[in-house]
């Protein structure tokens, strides 16, 4: 289940704040992305590429922008009772690096990154395989 592996608590930002409060905000807190929240609600993500090339790489002024201006609208959610395939599943269909976790209700519990996922699945399918290992020196004996 997502909501028990996904990073919790999540670092938020909001629409109206300024990209350089946003980027002062990643810094401060060691993310590459923030989680645009309308009470506990996602409606936006904000990542450190969106600033740097939607906003300094166009010459504009991180102070005199709104993080609205410059996230990705509609996140893609996936809900904390799904599992890691469905979560692996999401990622290769949408392209994106992170992903909100929310409950049935759409609030936002968590977020998870495809690199978390791909860890685990990696140590899971390493048991699979020295399970599958054991059996066969076993039926070899």
């Amino acid at each position: 289940m997502l909501g028990k592996i996904c990073v919790k608590p999540v670092i938020t930002a909001r629409a109206d704040m300024t990209v350089a409060e946003a980027a002062r905000l990643m810094r401060a807190k060691r993310v590459g992305a923030l989680v645009v929240v309308n009470g506990q609600r996602p409606v936006g993500l904000l990542t450190d590429r969106d600033v740097a090339i939607g906003v300094v790489g166009r010459g504009k002024d991180p102070s005199a922008v709104q993080v609205r201006e410059v996230m990705a609208r509609k996140p893609t959610v996936i809900r904390e009772d799904l599992g890691l395939l469905d979560a692996a599943a999401l990622f290769g269909r949408t392209g994106v690096r992170r992903i909100p976790v929310v409950n049935k209700g759409g609030k936002m519990v968590g977020i998870i990154a495809l690199d978390d996922v791909l860890m685990l699945l990696g140590r899971e399918m390493g048991h699979v395989a020295s399970g599958i290992a054991r059996g066969l020196s076993r039926a070899a004996v």
